[in-house]
C-alpha cells in the first residue's frame, strides 16, 4: 500500500516537472502573466479594501478581515486549481475532439490520467499575492500567534482547498453529458462571487443556499470565520466553520464518486 503510495507521488511529480518546464520554456511570457496577474487581483484588493473602509464595517467584518476573507477565497481556489483546474476545463473539449478516449487505455484510472496530466504552476501569482494580503490581515485584526491558532489556521485551508477542488471536479463532471461545452463553470463562478463578501450581509434564504444547498460558503467565510473567531449566521450553529475540514473532505470524496458515476454514463466517439 505504501509502495503504490509513493510511486503514484513520484509519477505525479514526474509529470509535474515535465509541465513546469513547458511553462517556464518562454520564461518572459510567463512572468509577464504573473505580474499581470498581480495587478488584476492587486488592484481587486485595493479596491475591496478602500470600499469597506469607508463604511468602517461590513456585517461587523472590517475591511481587514473582508481582506483575509478574499485572500482566504484566492489562496484556497489557486492550491486547489494548481492541481484541478486544467485537467476539469479542458475536459469537455477532450470529450468533443475524442482525445479523452486514450484515457480510457491507460494503465491508471481516467480520472487519475487527466489529475496527473494536469498541474499547472502559473497559480504562484495567486499563492504570493494573497499570502502577503493575509499576513497583513492578519497583522492589522491583532491575531494571536498560537500552537492552536496556527493548526485551526492550517485545518481551515486546507478544507477550503478540499472544497474548491470539489467544485471543480463536479462542474467538470457534467461535461459527459453536455458534450459541446460546459456552461456549469460559469454558473460556479457566478454563484462563487456571493463569496467575496461575508455572507451574512445576504437574505436569511441566501445564507441557507450558499452553506446547504450549494455550499460554497466553506470555501472561504467558514474557514475565516473559524480562524478570525467570527460570528455565523442568524440561527447557524456556532461552531459551524469548525466543521469546515469535514465538509471539505466529504465534499471531495462526493465529486469523484459523482465524476467516476458520469464518466459510467459516458459513450465515446468510438461507440
Amino acid at each position: 500500500m505504501a509502495d503504490n503510495i509513493q510511486s503514484r507521488i513520484s509519477l505525479y511529480l514526474s509529470f509535474a516537472k515535465i509541465t513546469i518546464r513547458s511553462q517556464m520554456a518562454h520564461r518572459s511570457a510567463f512572468w509577464a502573466g504573473i505580474a499581470g496577474q498581480w495587478l488584476s487581483y492587486g488592484s481587486a484588493f485595493a479596491t475591496l479594501y478602500i470600499m469597506v473602509s469607508n463604511f468602517q464595517f461590513l456585517a461587523d467584518w472590517t475591511a481587514q478581515e473582508v481582506l483575509f476573507l478574499y485572500a482566504m477565497n484566492l489562496l484556497s481556489y489557486a492550491l486547489g486549481a494548481s492541481f484541478f483546474f486544467n485537467p476539469c476545463i479542458n475536459l469537455a473539449s477532450k470529450i468533443r475532439t475524442g482525445e479523452f478516449d486514450a484515457a480510457l487505455t491507460k494503465p491508471v484510472s481516467p480520472f487519475g490520467h487527466e489529475f496527473y496530466m494536469g498541474f499547472n504552476f502559473g497559480y504562484l501569482s495567486h499563492v504570493t499575492l494573497s499570502v502577503i494580503v493575509m499576513i497583513f490581515a492578519l497583522i492589522s485584526a491583532g491575531f494571536v500567534i498560537s500552537p492552536l491558532s496556527i493548526l485551526t489556521f492550517f485545518g481551515m485551508l486546507i478544507g477550503a482547498v478540499l472544497v474548491q477542488s470539489a467544485f471543480l471536479i463536479a462542474a467538470s463532471a457534467f461535461s459527459f453529458f453536455l458534450i459541446n461545452e460546459n456552461p456549469i463553470f460559469n454558473l460556479l463562478w457566478d454563484i462563487k462571487a456571493f463569496t467575496n463578501y461575508p455572507i451574512r450581509i445576504y437574505p436569511v434564504f441566501l445564507q441557507i443556499f450558499l452553506t446547504f444547498i450549494v455550499p460554497v460558503a466553506f470555501m472561504n467565510f467558514y474557514p475565516s470565520s473559524a480562524v478570525l473567531q467570527k460570528e455565523m449566521p442568524f440561527a447557524f450553529p456556532v461552531h459551524l466553520g469548525y466543521f469546515s475540514p469535514l465538509a471539505g473532505i466529504v465534499l471531495f470524496v462526493l465529486s469523484i464518486l459523482f465524476w467516476n458515476w458520469a464518466l459510467s454514463k459516458y459513450q465515446s466517439t468510438g461507440t
